[in-house]
């Protein structure tokens, strides 16, 4: 009688005993258990952690009504308890951070401290602050390059580099060389600004590397790649003495890989000028027609790039004295004048391949 007594007064106080506590489960946004939990009476030191079913079981008191459960990435969660009971309770992750965008700011004028050439770089924002508007008008912000009128009479322009003029320097576009042999007395007007994506300007002798034009330096012309450029572009200019200038680009994706742009440049000089009274035009009258198409295929993953381009231009000048017109006085000695008619056709392609297993190495042609 004794033993069952006793018997009975055990199972009594384990029943009293499971009465009094808290159980249950923690589970993630999946229904998954979460192992490690915390979960503790608020404001007390009194808790526990869940194990590998995410379960736990904490003693139960008339004082303590809050359950905490705290785990790392997820939401704190707090549950009243009014009785011991088994809960499940669901807990959700905290809320990921949302994009972060980091915005870098580059020097209009850059010079690289890499390389062995003293290379400085010029970038569309320093062409903005150039007042207008080709690439003979690009340097009047760069110091360390000269450009002046070779005569007054034509207003042929031509460049200085540590004191050396045109035929030393090799003038490129897009490492390609443009502006040489006759082509040096108004070739520097037939690269539009708008064109013209950044310059890189060489300076010091560079004859081993570029040839024997670039004997005091290089400049070299980057344009706009058809990749970067924006869907439409207008820009019009006018001035006093009669110069007006207008610039078109259009440009289409035409595929993940392929893009396209049509750069379109027309300007002109309409009036005689002379505020000195000599006789002579103070600027040449002119006229220039300046077409581009350029197609760039672009293929990242296996390292082909190409550019193709295709140009057309036609410029007119005229020189000379004031009353000269060349339909009256051509092949006379009434006045003194010169015309100068540029016709230019250019087909160029470019082709590279960057080595993906070696970084920095690729070869072109």
């Amino acid at each position: 009688m004794h033993k069952n007594f006793m018997f009975f007064l055990l199972l009594f106080v384990n029943f009293i005993t499971a009465q009094e506590n808290v159980t249950g489960t923690i589970t993630d946004e999946h229904n998954l258990p979460v192992i490690g939990a915390s979960v503790t009476w608020k404001d007390t030191t009194i808790g526990v952690t869940t194990d590998e079913n995410g379960a736990f079981s904490l003693p139960y008191s008339k004082e303590n009504h809050l359950l905490v459960i705290s785990y790392v990435g997820y939401e704190t969660q707090t549950v009243e308890i009014h009785e011991p009971k088994a809960v499940k309770i669901n807990i959700k992750p905290t809320k990921t951070l949302g994009e972060v965008v980091v915005q870098t700011k580059r020097n209009s004028l850059q010079k690289s401290y890499v390389k062995t050439a003293n290379v400085v770089t010029m970038s569309s924002k320093e062409l903005l602050k150039a007042a207008c508007c080709n690439l003979s008008e690009s340097f009047e912000t760069n110091p360390s390059i000269d450009v002046n009128f070779s005569d007054a009479i034509s207003g042929s322009k031509q460049i200085k580099m540590l004191g050396l003029t045109s035929p030393y320097i090799l003038i490129a576009e897009e490492n390609i060389p443009s502006v040489r042999g006759a082509s040096q007395a108004y070739g520097l007007s037939f690269t539009p600004g708008t064109w013209v994506e950044s310059i890189q300007v060489t300076k010091g002798a560079g004859s081993v590397v570029n040839g024997y034009e670039s004997i005091s330096g290089q400049i070299n012309t980057e344009l706009i790649k058809p990749a970067n450029d924006i869907p439409f572009f207008l820009n019009a200019y006018g001035s006093t003495d009669s110069r007006y200038e207008l610039n078109t680009h259009f440009n289409k994706k035409i595929s993940d890989k392929w893009s396209s742009s049509l750069f379109l440049h027309g300007n002109a000089r309409v009036a005689k000028n002379d505020m000195n009274h000599d006789g002579f035009l103070d600027n040449p009258l002119g006229k220039q027609i300046n077409v581009l198409n350029r197609w760039q295929y672009s293929d990242a993953e296996k390292g082909w790039v190409s550019f193709i381009n295709l140009r057309y231009m036609r410029d007119e000048k005229q020189t000379g004295q004031v009353e000269f017109d060349p339909n009256r006085d051509k092949f006379t000695t009434n006045y003194w004048g010169s015309e100068i008619n540029t016709d230019k056709v250019d087909l160029s392609t470019k082709i590279g391949y960057v080595f993906p297993d070696m970084p920095y190495q690729s070869i072109g042609f």
